[in-house]
């Protein structure tokens, strides 16, 4: 995506939503709050995913590690595809193949497959690189570093706001009826 530098918002107006810039940084802030809020989304639950899968110890802390080891990877993989293809195209993708990860967490049998599915939902957390890269061609010099920071900022929110919602989201769905061992699975797949 080019962008000429006479195109990019020289002044953080976040309430002027006819701006092609603040709808990028709302769109793309919201982007990465639902993909921390999904990438997170399973933790308040870790004492359930523990019991319903039989998991040890060990195999939890695995799964934290594993999570991260994924954002690792993906992120450097991601940087060098907005590069060639742009953000937006990269978030587009990151979002579908993310919740496809995230929905496939839903239906684990084994410590196993969760564990294969906690490496892969940890390529969500990219949401960061493709976030600052937009934003980056959206805003001046002059200005790019609030704009990077505000949108990390609530991006980020989404990795704690999931220790409220996710029990929400649970506490709805036994209110219609799910089992409370079967509602982080039904959870998950909602995040």
């Amino acid at each position: 995506m080019k962008s000429s530098t006479s195109a990019k918002a020289t002044k953080f107006h976040l309430h002027n939503i006819k701006s092609v810039p603040i709808r990028t940084f709302w769109i793309t802030a919201l982007a990465f709050f639902l993909c921390f809020f999904a990438w997170f989304g399973v933790v308040p639950f870790m004492p359930d995913v523990v019991r319903d899968l039989g998991m040890t110890p060990a195999q939890k802390w695995n799964s934290v590690v594993l999570a991260v080891t994924g954002t690792v990877f993906a992120r450097l993989l991601i940087g060098k595809l907005c590069d060639k293809y742009g953000p937006r195209l990269c978030y587009t993708w990151l979002l579908m193949l993310g919740a496809v990860l995230i929905i496939l967490t839903g239906f684990v049998e084994t410590p196993f497959q969760f564990l294969i599915c906690r490496l892969f939902t940890g390529f969500i957390g990219a949401s960061f690189v493709i976030t600052q890269v937009h934003t980056s061609l959206m805003f001046s010099s002059k200005i790019v570093g609030t704009a990077n920071a505000t949108s990390a900022g609530w991006g980020n929110l989404g990795g704690g706001a999931n220790r409220l919602g996710m029990p929400i989201i649970a506490a709805i769905v036994i209110g219609f009826g799910a089992a409370e061992t079967e509602a982080w699975r039904y959870s998950v797949i909602i995040a």
